[in-house]
């Protein structure tokens, strides 16, 4: 038996992280209250990882120009506001002579080594304006995703890793927390969704080789656990998560 996951199921994940979650919600109103009172009149916003361009079409009311950094040609769609400038690469190669009223950062650094976390924050930083703000947001250290993640791996990364390199660094910073759902109809979605959390986030591709038959079925076995949990008494299916949006003022 080998645990893995076919298109088909990487479709389905992403559907209900796109189609469920109100991550774009929760964002867009931490920057509306704790951020854009402070901003000149039509800011403008660099939003560096992009994904579909959710957060910035529901933040575009507040922002007079604004530049959407996304690798993935899949990802950045319909919900990129109109008029919004679009970068397709990753922000290691972006290169702009603008500064921006704020830089927005949302669930990105997953996939940068923590060792590089300091530089890229540096990176972040040098294109604020001076007054401006750098919101990262990333999972918070509680709730329940954060438990089944914790049940997989002694490594999570979440927000208090951020906020350690940020202490480290002497930067200065306020946390806004927010909470967070995905929701399933069936059990099997659910279990999917799981199995997406966990193969993504707690194991290599070599771990998850080097897996026996019998840890393989164990494996399996715990993750479908995880999803009986999230059973909701009008049988549909949620997990709950927690996420902090750290903002940095630069002065």
């Amino acid at each position: 038996m080998r645990i893995t996951m076919s298109p088909e199921d990487y479709a389905t994940a992403f559907r209900l992280l796109s189609e469920t979650s109100r991550h774009p919600e929760n964002i867009a109103e931490a920057i509306r209250q704790h951020v854009v009172p402070d901003l000149p009149e039509k800011p403008s916003l660099l939003d560096v990882g992009a994904g579909p361009g959710a957060i910035a079409g529901r933040l575009a009311p507040y922002f007079g120009a604004m530049t959407l950094i996304e690798p993935n040609d899949a990802q950045l769609g319909s919900s990129a506001p109109a008029g919004a400038e679009i970068v397709r690469d990753v922000f290691e190669r972006f290169e702009s002579p603008k500064r921006y009223d704020l830089v927005l950062c949302s669930h990105v650094l997953y996939h940068v080594p923590v060792a590089a976390w300091g530089g890229f924050i540096d990176r972040l930083l040098a294109f604020v304006r001076p007054g401006g703000y750098c919101a990262i947001v990333l999972g918070a250290p509680r709730g329940q995703n954060y438990e089944l993640h914790l049940d997989f791996t002694s490594t999570v990364i979440d927000s208090s890793v951020l906020l350690e390199t940020l202490r480290d660094k002497q930067l200065a910073f306020d946390v806004v927390g927010s909470h967070n759902a995905y929701t399933a109809a069936t059990f099997e979605e659910m279990v999917t969704l799981c199995r997406f959390f966990v193969l993504a986030d707690c194991y290599s591709a070599e771990q998850l080789a080097a897996l026996t038959e019998p840890e393989a079925r164990a494996l399996d076995e715990k993750i479908r656990g995880h999803a009986a949990r999230c059973r909701t008494e009008d049988g549909t299916y949620r997990l709950r998560q927690e996420d902090d949006t750290i903002l940095l003022r630069r002065a």
